[in-house]
């Protein structure tokens, strides 16, 4: 525990640890890279009474321009895949720890023929990340896939099957909970190294005409669930719009007009309507704005109130 808290640094930017690239500062932060030092962290935080944030790949990561009061615990990890033995023929097991990035989770999938990851192709963020918000692209979720997550409740691990973990879209237990995704078990079918590559590289050059070199956290809004909306508001959607049960954000924005929108440093892409983009002089007061704005014009126009996919470190 001593020499863990040698590793926390003072009065550190926020602004090199997510994608989104807005200013903002924590008074403490260590970086750390294992779930042993993970727990160790978490338990230091409380020892000393200080508040505490999880923040892995900072992909779909809002900061304020509030100097945070407690400890960031930044969680990231390039090692950690560990191939269980396969417990039916046609099924394999990966065992991985919650701070590797998804990316090389799916690349590691492809390379070894094992299918079932190779739609989140190109999704920033670490694994836990992805487990948390059960982030998902072309009409899966990694949901599909979990069999198991290790999780650390503050006091002590506890082993969460997928039932546990109340996955719906974009939700997760963990969102209602202070629990900390410690490791993932994976389950996958064998498939085709190279149709899975193929796919997975068609899937990456679409993200990547949308978000390489721009200061982006992802998709801003979540999609909208037809079911949870009126029917009235049902009526004024174009069905054909409609993709899996769900109404896109990016339709409703686009709709309302959010297309090359600007407020202070802030814009929306001229080619999607749920890509806010920071121009590299974006403050959180031009986030409120954004996101209120655009709140307000789906809701009259639709009667649907959008909710950020985004997390906040306020």
């Amino acid at each position: 525990m001593t020499e863990l808290s040698k590793k926390i640094r003072k009065n550190v930017s926020l602004t090199p640890y997510t994608y989104f690239g807005l200013e903002g500062k924590t008074t403490r932060l260590i970086e750390v890279n294992n779930p042993v030092d993970l727990k160790q962290a978490i338990l230091l935080a409380k020892l000393h009474h200080w508040p505490y944030f999880i923040l892995a790949g900072g992909s779909n990561i809002v900061v304020s321009n509030k100097k945070y009061p407690g400890l960031v615990i930044v969680y990231r990890e390039t090692e950690g895949i560990l191939v269980q033995e396969s417990l039916a023929q046609k099924d394999h097991r990966l065992f991985v720890f919650g701070s590797v990035p998804l990316w090389k989770v799916v690349k590691y999938s492809i390379e070894n023929g094992l299918s079932g990851l190779e739609s989140l192709s190109g999704i920033p963020g670490t694994l836990g990340g992805a487990v948390y918000g059960n982030a998902g692209a072309y009409g899966h979720s990694i949901s599909e896939v979990i069999e198991k997550v290790i999780i650390f409740d503050g006091k002590k691990e506890k082993i969460l099957t997928k039932k546990d973990c109340l996955f719906a879209y974009r939700d997760s237990v963990f969102k209602k909970k202070t629990w900390v995704i410690l490791s993932v078990q994976l389950k996958l079918k064998t498939g085709s190294r190279n149709k899975l590559r193929e796919y997975s590289e068609r899937i990456i050059k679409q993200r990547n005409e949308k978000y390489e070199n721009v200061k982006c956290p992802g998709s801003f809004f979540k999609n909208v669930l037809i079911s949870k909306i009126p029917k009235n508001s049902l009526k004024k959607i174009d069905q054909t719009k409609i993709i899996d049960g769900k109404i896109p954000a990016g339709y409703l924005l686009e709709a309302v007009g959010a297309k090359g929108m600007k407020i202070g440093g802030l814009r929306i892409a001229d080619y999607h309507g749920n890509l806010i983009i920071n121009d590299g002089q974006a403050v959180y007061r031009d986030v409120e704005k954004m996101v209120a704005l655009l709140r307000e014009r789906v809701r009259s126009k639709f009667g649907i109130k959008l909710e950020e996919e985004v997390r906040y470190l306020i």
